[in-house]
């Protein structure tokens, strides 16, 4: 029996949430979601997340210090890491990819740019 890959989406928007849910769950993956900074790390232990979509501006901890806090985790290090922001330069672009941002990715965009990327990074779920 295989696992499941699973993917936790972090966003203060609901609106974001549901529809990168809909998206992640109609290819077959596994989704869980938080909606601050604080609430990743009861999901990530939950659920051990194979790709943590992460925005990098919400509430109670960031998701700059997220990624950090993640990629220092001896278990979740390798974990594919995507910081989404609306607001983002390209020298923050480069302090992201040093603190472990596998990808990052600038709002709005489409649910399948994430999937896509996601995809790439850990492959598609099996079927069944």
């Amino acid at each position: 029996m295989s696992k499941r890959k699973t993917v936790l989406i972090v966003d203060d928007s609901s609106a974001l949430v549901d529809a990168l849910t809909a998206a992640f769950e109609d290819a077959g993956y596994a989704v869980g979601a938080a909606m601050d900074g604080e609430e990743v790390f009861r999901k990530m232990a939950a659920l051990d997340p194979a790709a943590v979509l992460l925005d990098i501006y919400m509430p109670k901890i960031n998701g700059a210090d997220v990624c950090r806090l993640v990629k220092a985790h001896p278990h979740w290090k390798k974990t594919f890491l995507v910081l989404m922001s609306a607001r983002i330069s390209d020298r923050e672009i480069d302090m992201y990819r040093r603190i472990g941002a596998n990808e990052i990715l600038r709002k709005p965009f489409e649910p399948e740019v994430p999937l896509e990327a996601v995809r790439k990074a850990i492959g598609a779920p099996e079927a069944g």
